[in-house]
């Protein structure tokens, strides 16, 4: 099983005048952690600012978690899910095995939890929050940019677009540098087409 963190919403109250609104996501195991983190981050601007002088300027409540809680409300396209992690043990069981780790016996996943779609790592089983407002997860994903781009796309698919593939560049399942057989890029896309998730190419 992943690791459970939680996600925490950090503003900073009548402190930052140009954005008053202003607030940022992190993932921690505890509130204690998450302040840690966001106070890092907001050291690099004010660095003669302490933790402890940092701690009276901002509040925290925490927003959901990467577990699903028993009293959750299911995903409306839980099908969107399924046809994404389908799609991934057919990438990681062919060629080059993108998404799978040997040593760990396991497939990166999808799944909904909080209110918000998550990613774990097939090689850390670190859930990442796949949210346009939590910008720095591509650092703590196990493989290369290109497959990033595809988990974006992956995530725009889930969330409804109905041809994300190569929104976020690199080509997508249609990128001709996979380093994957002709026949397994094939059998891959042909996959993606009849689920539904790839537009098949014209001509």
């Amino acid at each position: 099983m992943s690791e459970v963190l939680n996600l925490y919403e950090i503003s900073y109250p009548g402190y930052l005048d140009d954005y008053p609104d202003y607030s940022v996501l992190k993932k921690a195991k505890s509130a204690g952690a998450a302040k840690y983190d966001a106070y890092l981050s907001f050291s690099d601007s004010d660095p003669d600012m302490t933790f402890f002088d940092y701690l009276k300027i901002v509040k925290i409540h925490k927003v959901g978690q990467s577990a699903p809680s028993k009293r959750e409300e299911p995903f409306h396209a839980q099908h969107r899910i399924d046809v994404i992690n389908t799609l991934i043990k057919e990438i990681g069981s062919r060629g080059r095995k993108f998404l799978y780790s040997s040593k760990h016996d396991r497939y990166a996943s999808f799944h909904w939890a909080g209110g918000r779609l998550w990613l774990t790592d097939d090689y850390t089983r670190v859930p990442l929050l796949m949210d346009d407002s939590k910008l720095d997860e591509h650092y703590h994903f196990s493989h290369g940019g290109t497959l990033w781009g595809l988990m974006c796309d992956f995530r725009d698919y889930i969330n409804g677009d109905d041809d994300a593939n190569h929104n976020n560049g690199y080509g997508g399942l249609y990128c001709p540098h996979w380093g994957y057989s002709e026949e397994d890029m094939q059998a891959i896309r042909q996959l993606a087409v009849d689920s539904g998730y790839l537009k098949p190419r014209e001509g």
